[in-house]
């Protein structure tokens, strides 16, 4: 018998669901769970201006800051993942997102900052910046969040179990669900995109949202995702979480980068009255499929 819970927390309805393993342990393993995934929250969270992250956003630019062990495998990874993309990925896009409403505006930090990944000075347990930054590590601080809840569950003995938070899902177990998607013209409509086992798949999409695209590019700024949405299968959620805003940033350039993570792309995507499907892997972009999107 599975059991499912879920809970609102890293801005949406975290859902946690396991089955299997010892009587006495299912209940147990999802408190466990929940609250790694709330401590998580009120570390990295930007929403809340006594947040760990809002300590580092009014201080590294002056002096180096302490960090928890999540803050920094979180920032580090952010670091790695920018490199590895040539800045395509970059945590100190938030004034974007400041500017326009859609992150609020914390006094005492770079409001109004241009966003450079490199200023990032990370050295082990604390950081800097070497020039005003303001950094938002929402989407991989919420796929960090559910492979840890799911590493819970993993130790706990349970013989299956997912994590899903707003379209960043981990699972394993011995069955496959499938992976669904909003349609990007009836966003009340899903649509099934694959299988997942064991791994993870993350989503990113603007088009359901009200005003701007959350999306940027960070060299311009621009909105991303507008009219598709990028999924990445990977084996971890927070590397699935990165790659979408990789992919839907460089297009051209993601089949290097999945493959360096061992990770697939699929596009959902709505041309004039068409919505096709598209897989990006190491071999490159196909479309697999292709019908009208009315």
């Amino acid at each position: 018998m599975t059991t499912q819970r879920a809970q609102p927390w890293l801005g949406t309805l975290v859902e946690i669901a396991g089955s299997g393993g010892a009587a006495n342990a299912l209940a147990p393993a999802l408190d466990r769970a929940f609250a790694r995934v709330a401590a998580i929250h009120a570390a990295l969270g930007f929403h809340d201006p006594a947040s760990e992250l809002s300590h580092v956003n009014h201080s590294a630019a002056r002096d180096w800051v302490a960090l928890s062990d999540d803050m920094a495998r979180v920032l580090a990874a952010a670091c790695e993942f920018a490199a590895a993309s040539d800045g395509v990925f970059d945590a100190s896009i938030a004034p974007w997102l400041v500017a326009s409403g859609q992150l609020p505006r914390h006094p005492g930090c770079a409001n109004d900052a241009a966003p450079d990944w490199r200023a990032i000075e990370l050295d082990g347990d604390r950081v800097r910046f070497a020039q005003p930054l303001l950094l938002d590590l929402g989407g991989i601080a919420k796929g960090y969040a559910v492979d840890a809840a799911l590493a819970l569950l993993r130790d706990a003995g349970l013989a299956s179990a997912r994590v899903n938070a707003g379209g960043d899902l981990a699972r394993f177990g011995d069955a496959a669900a499938p992976v669904w998607v909003r349609h990007p013209l009836q966003p009340t409509q899903r649509l099934q995109l694959a299988e997942l086992q064991n791994g993870a798949v993350a989503t990113s999409a603007g088009y359901y949202q009200d005003g701007a695209s959350p999306l940027r590019h960070p060299a311009t700024g621009a909105e991303l995702c507008r009219r598709d949405s990028i999924s990445v299968l990977a084996p971890d959620c927070m590397t699935a979480d990165a790659l979408t805003k990789v992919v839907a940033a460089d297009p051209e350039r993601a089949p290097a980068r999945l493959a360096r993570y061992n990770a697939q792309a699929l596009r959902l995507v709505e041309t004039s009255g068409e919505l096709a499907l598209d897989i990006c892997d190491g071999a490159g972009w196909r479309t697999v499929s292709s019908q009208a999107a009315a």
